[in-house]
């Protein structure tokens, strides 16, 4: 249901963005509205506790985002407030941003290292991954300690294991098998 939710509703926001030519202003800003988000659960828990009239609910999103964000974003911000369904933003983003980067030849990549990645490393990866894919990259780094070196790129449904923990994984299987 949520999924079915903030597919539709990320979907429709999308398509408006579109016919206002804003879809890329709506994308950063959708960005920031669900990393705000998703630091700050206690907002979300604000916005959906049914003691709060849907006027206070929408006035409360207005006071935070008004002036900051695109008014067509703030104004759908304002209808999930009302509903108390501010907790699908993130999915909602993750649906917009599906669509957005399909419509602007834009890949989507998630990289994983044990420390975080130097912005020299950032922009080398990125550089070989559009001279691959042909496309332009949208990168997300994330640190996992466990992965102790290397490193782990997701994109394009598939996943691209490098790290050390994959690595040992490998040979302690290849190890086991050659008995």
């Amino acid at each position: 249901m949520d999924r079915d939710f903030s597919r539709e509703f990320g979907t429709a926001l999308y398509q408006l963005a579109v016919e206002e030519n804003a879809s890329e202003k709506v994308f950063k800003d959708l960005e920031l509205v669900s990393g705000v988000l998703s630091e700050n659960p206690d907002f979300i828990r604000l916005l959906s506790n049914p003691r709060l009239g849907r006027s206070e609910r929408a006035e409360t999103v207005g006071k935070v985002f008004e002036g900051k964000i695109d008014k067509s974003l703030l104004n759908a911000l304002k209808i999930l407030a009302e509903k108390r369904r501010c907790d699908a933003v993130s999915g909602c983003y993750e649906v917009y941003k599906r669509l957005y980067c399909d419509d602007n030849n834009i890949l989507s990549v998630t990289a994983t290292a044990a420390v975080p990645l130097s912005e020299e490393q950032k922009q080398r990866l990125c550089e070989k991954l559009r001279k691959k894919t042909g496309a332009e990259i949208l990168l997300t780094c994330r640190t996992d300690p466990s992965c102790i070196g290397g490193i782990r790129l997701e994109y394009g449904g598939k996943r691209y294991d490098a790290s050390v923990k994959e690595r040992l994984k490998s040979l302690g299987r290849s190890i086991k098998n050659s008995d």
